[in-house]
């Protein structure tokens, strides 16, 4: 499989974060260009991010989740209003996971399998 892919969980509740928005962008021409925009499932994972007429290239690459609505539909206040992680795909015939750990105040993210 080769792609992008994320998951998130919300580790205040102890549970994944079901129906966060998340954005991909890719770095063109000086700027961020909106690949894709989907919403995290029942398991907080979204299992493939490009849609089918996009193909993986390498390059540059952005996340944006919408984490202060997520928390705000918790009853949450959160500190960020959103979280961006931004990576480099370099070898397209690999697949880029890449999960957040959130918390209403914090994140934390990795390279994941």
């Amino acid at each position: 499989m080769r792609g992008i892919s994320t998951h998130i969980l919300d580790l205040t509740r102890g549970r994944p974060a079901e129906g966060v928005a998340v954005r991909l962008h890719r770095h063109e021409k000086g700027g961020w260009r909106a690949v894709a925009a989907r919403r995290t499932d029942q398991n907080g994972r979204i299992s493939d991010l490009l849609p089918e007429n996009e193909t993986l290239q390498s390059g540059f690459y952005r996340l944006r989740f919408g984490t202060s609505a997520y928390f705000r539909g918790e009853g949450i206040e959160s500190l960020h209003p959103f979280v961006d992680i931004a990576f480099q795909v370099r070898d397209i015939g690999e697949h880029y996971h890449v999960p957040l750990l959130i918390t209403p105040h914090s994140y934390s993210t990795y390279r994941g399998s």
